[in-house]
């Protein structure tokens, strides 16, 4: 008997285990009390943010208990776990949601939360437009995503260097045009006896470039997006300009500035580019990862001559609830508290992301002569209005931007065949997009 009992005491140890152990969604009420699975991405600035928020929602609602886990791998697990049915209450992502509402995985934001006339006037139409699947909105952004309209200079380079900001950048938030942007870096730029850059002038490769591409296309008179006919149109004259350009000043030769072989976050943070281009949680990147680094921000010119500064907005990180959420109430709660002006504006700073809401940040003040997360914020709002987003109406947009774009531009890099390059991005979208709509 009393083994019995033993075995019967350790099953339902390991059951307990392996109940608190982020399988999925397992919200439950103990009297007075409810307790959701809350998941995010694991880095050091979200646990920055989400472990001080999280203690504010839960001293303001003694009533609701937030599990919170952190994954390095976070978008695998995301997806993963819907396909299994083991998602948490609560999940803050970066995804397209098209996918998770159409097969009825995630739910409808409730009036109870936000009528849908609140999320439009609150929040910035690009950061909500991916969340809407079919006139509803499924999830509730957190930041408008400008991909990348900020440019990053390393002071203590220029220093090393023997180079002095040009004239105008401070009081103007940047270089008036590519052309002087383009002037300097060259001079900023370290060749070796080959012609092969080894330093960085301007660092623009790798990491979210496939916005820059998306860009450079709108600049080039372009379009890409044709909600009317449900389609996409990359293998244009226009597209083949962007990769050209984006080709242009790579690795060696009179114009390179870049090496192009090192993704230009870690080219700056490593000391190996003298300037970046980058998005505005850039610096708060920069605050952790190189603390002692004294930087500039500015924001981008437009890269072709005669253009607006047209680039990538879409609704970034965002919170999402499961449909298999058994106290959707108390989730909703959460949510709403989380994308208050308040809390999106600690965010904001926090990560160095643009908030959704217009009312977040509006007293934000900042030191035009020293790099700042506060800067980086406060000046990208100058070129908000040129942004424009990926085609909410392919459901899966963020797919074709940060997988089949991404992947295409980095076999060109190996190749250099800008034709198959485009054919790849081309007949790829036209199969998400059969996929997503015929499914």
């Amino acid at each position: 008997m009393k083994k019995t009992i033993a075995v019967l005491i350790a099953v339902l140890m390991m059951v307990s285990l392996f109940a608190g152990c982020g399988g999925g969604s397992s919200s439950s009420a103990d009297g007075d009390t409810t307790t959701l699975t809350f998941w995010t991405q694991d880095t050091a600035a979200w646990q920055a943010y989400f472990g001080p928020a999280l203690e504010r929602f839960e001293a303001d609602n003694p009533s609701i208990k937030i599990n919170v886990e952190y994954f390095s791998d976070f978008a695998e697990k995301v997806t993963q776990s819907f396909n299994a049915g083991t998602e948490a209450d609560v999940i803050f992502t970066y995804s397209s949601i098209g996918d998770f509402a159409k097969a009825g995985q995630i739910q409808e934001v409730p009036e109870s939360a936000y009528t849908t006339e609140e999320l439009q006037s609150t929040f910035f139409e690009g950061a909500m437009a991916n969340k809407m699947v079919d006139g509803k909105y499924y999830a509730v952004s957190n930041e408008i995503n400008v991909e990348s309209p900020s440019l990053y200079v390393n002071m203590d380079r220029l220093a090393e260097l023997g180079k002095t900001l040009p004239d105008g950048w401070i009081e103007n938030n940047g270089p008036a045009s590519w052309e002087e942007l383009l002037a300097f870096a060259k001079e900023c730029t370290v060749k070796d006896d080959s012609g092969t850059v080894i330093q960085s002038g301007l660092s623009y490769a790798y990491s979210q470039w496939e916005a820059m591409f998306e860009s450079l296309i709108w600049q080039f008179g372009g379009e890409f997006r044709d909600e009317e006919n449900m389609t996409v149109h990359f293998d244009t004259p226009e597209a083949h300009q962007a990769v050209e350009f984006m080709l242009k000043y790579l690795g060696s030769g009179e114009d390179a500035v870049c090496t192009g072989g090192t993704p230009r976050y870690d080219e700056f943070t490593e000391g190996t580019a003298a300037m970046c281009v980058g998005a505005p949680w850039y610096a708060g990147g920069f605050d952790g990862d190189i603390p002692d680094t004294t930087y500039q921000v500015f924001n981008m010119p437009a890269f072709v001559d005669g253009a607006d500064p047209i680039s990538l907005a879409t609704g970034g990180w965002a919170y999402i609830v499961s449909s298999e959420c058994a106290n959707s109430d108390a989730a909703w709660t959460f949510v709403k508290y989380m994308t208050s002006a308040a809390e999106i504006g600690d965010w904001a700073i926090t990560t160095g992301a643009l908030p959704s809401r217009g009312d977040a940040l509006t007293d934000l003040e900042y030191d035009p002569n020293e790099g700042s997360v506060e800067k980086a914020i406060a000046i990208a709002t100058e070129v908000l209005p040129y942004a424009q987003e990926d085609g909410a109406y392919m459901l899966t947009p963020s797919t074709v931007t940060y997988t089949i774009v991404r992947e295409a531009l980095y076999q060109v890099l190996e190749d250099g065949d800008i034709d198959a390059c485009l054919k790849t991005i081309q007949e790829q979208t036209e199969q998400m997009l059969d996929e997503n709509f015929n499914r």
